[in-house]
């Protein structure tokens, strides 16, 4: 079932006329929800996958759960609250992020320092090395691989702890 179809609706004027108001119940987007911690403690309930470059929420839906409008409970679970940067970008749209961010011919600039532990640490530290712009992003993105995926057996019963929640 498709996320919003969970979502209480409200009133809106939408046509924004001073004549004659028209109200239309449109879907209320604004309402949130967040994974009940205690939960995250039932690590049954869980399963870990590696994200691999250019798998979406609607794909990883399908594979675990056999249909793709579920991939809200794959985005629920993960606790993305933006799908566009809450999610592992694709190699190729990294390598566009980081040249928006930083400038055409910075990517591979380094301005930063990190110990073996990847702390930014000063350049005068022992050990220190150097870190690319693009390395530091890509590691980063590397760090959103990591995906908790709720098991199909509880499937259902997060739609429905979900449901009571927006209500």
């Amino acid at each position: 079932m498709a996320y919003f179809t969970y979502f209480k609706t409200m009133g809106y004027d939408v046509r924004g006329s001073t004549q004659k108001r028209e109200v239309d119940a449109v879907t209320n987007i604004l309402q949130r929800v967040r994974l009940k911690l205690d939960h995250v403690k039932y690590r049954a309930l869980f399963a870990q996958h590696i994200i691999i470059d250019g798998e979406t929420p609607e794909f990883l839906a399908y594979t675990f759960y056999g249909d793709s409008t579920l991939h809200w409970v794959i985005l629920y679970a993960h606790q993305v609250t933006n799908p566009y940067y809450d999610w592992p970008l694709t190699y190729q749209d990294l390598s566009k992020y980081v040249t928006k961010k930083y400038g055409v011919g910075n990517e591979y600039n380094s301005n930063r320092y990190e110990d073996q532990d990847n702390y930014v640490v000063d350049s005068t530290v022992p050990g220190a090395v150097s870190v690319s712009n693009f390395m530091y992003e890509e590691r980063l993105n590397d760090d959103k691989r990591q995906l908790t995926v709720i098991r199909p057996d509880y499937v259902s019963e997060v739609v429905n702890e979900f449901r009571s929640l927006l209500k």
